[in-house]
């Protein structure tokens, strides 16, 4: 893999990387593509996550992939001193500067090691957490101006917040297997229209919405199937509407995919109805692999999709517009291809490496200066 801005860093960092993860999600897939891209800037890591815990098998094995060890320690949950120590210990032995954690159990104690004065630490914060898990670090970033505002809202100075909206490259979305053998393999109709939809299967990622959605599509569009790629606690409730409401021919539940990239490539449009995304990865992945998207007007989405450009905005919670906004893509599939091309090119813009990689590092100096 190339540098992606063409230049070492001119300043080596040691970092702390802490992870708490609780599933395979956006977060966990930042760190899997952020690890090797610093690693051949010069910078050493050492990344350490919760000893137990969902979420951590499947890190650790994108990680190894990529020639890193994930080292489990005690850091779990908030009200654990022991994590305290182990972090330390973790930092003080691998000659660690300064922490960059990830999700909020990390943060809260790498934040408590900086406040007490033993290591200094910048927290990603990746969603609409709770401000009070990142008060005691002196530098956060944040994927999305709406997280920002979130923070401010909620006390936290804005000279501390650093907006770096997550980067993907093209080579992290592409594909493997054609979109035809995708279908044949998912047993979907050749031809047939498909929607897909990826993220955990949650309540704040407005899947019942979605689910309702579906026969107002269907309506106009009979030949439709969707896809619902992630895993969560929605799932049973999700597959027995979906046989209550007649779709369930029409909707397929694929749960975890390692092939993210090759299933998107497959479908004509993506749809992720997110009631506030805090930034919405998906969107830009979807993007690059030249898909129109449909999403919510809230949250991140906004900053990430134009309105009739690359995609369609929509009121959150609304069944009905999220319908609409689909059958409407797919009555003029010229202009979704429209759309997924102009998505393309707004996305190799504004979400490369190339822009997030010295922002970063200039943040990492910050806390070693």
């Amino acid at each position: 893999m190339q540098d992606p801005s063409g230049a070492r860093s001119r300043d080596s960092f040691r970092v702390l990387q802490a992870i708490t993860p609780s599933r395979m999600g956006g977060a966990e897939m930042m760190l899997v593509r952020m690890a090797p891209r610093l690693r051949e800037r010069g910078h050493q890591q050492n990344i350490v996550c919760n000893s137990t815990g969902r979420g951590r098998d499947a890190l650790g094995a994108a990680l190894q992939q990529q020639g890193f060890d994930l080292s489990g320690l005690p850091i779990g949950g908030k009200a654990n001193p022991r994590a305290l120590f182990a972090l330390h210990k973790a930092a003080k032995n691998a000659g660690c500067q300064f922490s960059h954690s990830h999700l909020s159990s990390a943060s809260w104690w790498c934040g408590w090691l900086d406040r007490l004065g033993l290591l200094p630490s910048v927290g990603h914060v990746h969603g609409f957490t709770s401000p009070t898990f990142h008060r005691h670090q002196r530098r956060l970033l944040t994927a999305s101006r709406a997280v920002r505002d979130h923070l401010i809202e909620n006390g936290i100075s804005a000279e501390r917040i650093t907006v770096l909206p997550l980067p993907v490259a093209p080579e992290d979305v592409a594909w493997q297997k054609p979109a035809e053998q995708v279908q044949l393999e998912l047993n979907i109709p050749q031809g047939a229209p498909l929607v897909g939809s990826f993220a955990g299967l949650l309540e704040k990622k407005g899947w019942r919405e979605w689910l309702e959605a579906v026969p107002l599509v269907l309506r106009e569009h009979p030949q439709t199937h969707f896809l619902a790629v992630g895993e969560g606690p929605l799932r049973a409730e999700l597959e027995a509407r979906t046989r209550e409401l007649g779709i369930d021919k029409h909707v397929h539940f694929l749960g975890f995919r390692a092939d993210v990239a090759d299933v998107m490539n497959a479908v004509d449009i993506m749809a992720l109805p997110s009631h506030r995304e805090p930034f919405g990865l998906v969107y830009v992945e979807a993007a690059l692999l030249g898909k129109p998207c449909v999403a919510c007007n809230a949250g991140g989405a906004p900053e990430i999709i134009e309105q009739g450009q690359s995609g369609l905005l929509v009121a959150p919670r609304d069944s009905q517009a999220i319908a609409g906004a689909i059958n409407e893509l797919l009555g003029d599939p010229a202009r979704a291809v429209s759309m997924g091309q102009t998505g393309r090119e707004l996305a190799l813009q504004k979400f490369g490496w190339a822009q997030f990689l010295p922002a970063l590092e200039e943040v990492y100096a910050s806390l070693v200066a």
